[in-house]
């Protein structure tokens, strides 16, 4: 701690529903023309744990002369680059409220769709938990006693008998897999609620999910597009505007052929050059349209604010298609799987045995 003010960096990373809740608290501060630094400071004394406790060092450090990006900065870890850079654009362009709506959206979206998935595996999960016990009592207390049987009636063992036995035998070394695979996935499972998370476009093991990718990218694209379209409103310069647009991403490819596209455009280069000899295989095709086909800066401002809620709509479907379809689909993956296995471990055993006393 420095002249009262406390030393930042060093904190856990917030989560997405704290991020979204201190967001809208600075917009609330931010239309109301209020001072960020007092409105903070009141919110930190009536906020809940963690996020209270944020908003009151945010206001000791602009309290001692710090703009609220350099607090969000001083913060390090805790505060994703992501939000810090939306921050810097919307101080930018004189219009923070906007452009923290814009990223309280994002990240609304974001933990939507993670709620879909949450509770799209919350049964599949108890089922398998379930059927994993079943199966490992199958193949050390029923496999066992069907080979007595086996014996006791003077019979050849059969192939699936021996099989089942052998998985029986070592039941000791693979048990721990799936109790293992839960810790896992709870882990992954917190640390996929962390903000901290979004950095460099890393969405962890949610991105495997049917629709996640497309969920994403939409809403990453009516980000770019929002935040873009109000920076050139407020005059920033477009190949700033871009950059900052990009940053405002997480997503690091975008990141990099954003700033090689400013670079280009400072060089003298107009923009269709600068984004066609770049590719922008980062941006949507429509997106890359926009900027390399706006004959003026207006054009490319109208375009954007166009597109933006064509992506939010896509970003919606494709989170009512998690919500209806990404239950269904794992419970029949689930399903089929823990069928396949009792038919191997129960009823290709007894099919051997019915057939070994039926004779020739």
């Amino acid at each position: 701690m420095a002249d009262g003010v406390p030393d930042g960096g060093g904190g856990r990373p917030v989560t997405v529903a704290e991020l979204i809740a201190l967001s809208e608290e600075i917009a609330a501060l931010a239309r109301a023309g209020s001072p960020l630094e007092a409105g903070l400071g009141r919110a930190g004394e009536e906020l809940p744990g963690r996020l209270g406790g944020l908003a009151s060092t945010l206001s000791s450090r602009m309290q001692a002369g710090a703009s609220l990006s350099e607090a969000l900065a001083a913060e390090g870890v805790a505060v994703p680059p992501l939000y810090r850079a939306v921050v810097e654009a919307g101080s930018r362009s004189g219009d923070l409220s906007t452009a923290l709506a814009g990223v309280s959206r994002y990240l609304r979206g974001f933990a939507e769709a993670r709620e879909a998935v949450g509770l799209a595996l919350w049964y599949p999960l108890i089922v398998a938990t379930i059927a994993y016990g079943l199966f490992i009592g199958l193949v050390t207390m029923f496999a066992p006693r069907l080979a007595s049987a086996f014996a006791a009636l003077g019979l050849p063992a059969t192939r699936a008998m021996d099989v089942v036995g052998r998985i029986g035998d070592t039941a000791w070394l693979w048990w721990p897999v799936w109790p293992i695979a839960l810790v896992l996935l709870a882990v992954a499972w917190v640390r996929s609620g962390r903000a901290g998370r979004f950095e460099g476009g890393s969405w962890n093991f949610l991105s495997f999910f049917p629709w996640m990718r497309s969920l994403v990218r939409d809403h990453r694209s009516a980000g770019f597009a929002e935040l873009l379209a109000l920076l050139l409103e407020n005059r920033v310069p477009y190949p700033k505007a871009v950059a900052l647009a990009a940053e405002a991403t997480g997503d690091a490819r975008m990141i990099a052929e954003a700033r090689a596209a400013a670079a280009e455009l400072e060089s003298g280069k107009s923009a269709e050059q600068a984004v066609t000899s770049r590719s922008f295989r980062s941006l949507a095709p429509m997106l890359r349209w926009a900027l390399a086909s706006g004959a003026s800066e207006g054009s490319v401002v109208r375009a954007l604010r166009n597109l933006a809620p064509t992506y939010r709509a896509r970003a919606a479907a494709s989170a009512m298609k998690l919500r209806v379809l990404l239950p269904s689909l794992i419970v029949i993956a689930v399903g089929g799987t823990a069928v396949l296995l009792y038919a191997a471990t129960v009823f290709a055993p007894l099919t051997g045995l019915l057939r070994e006393l039926a004779g020739p």
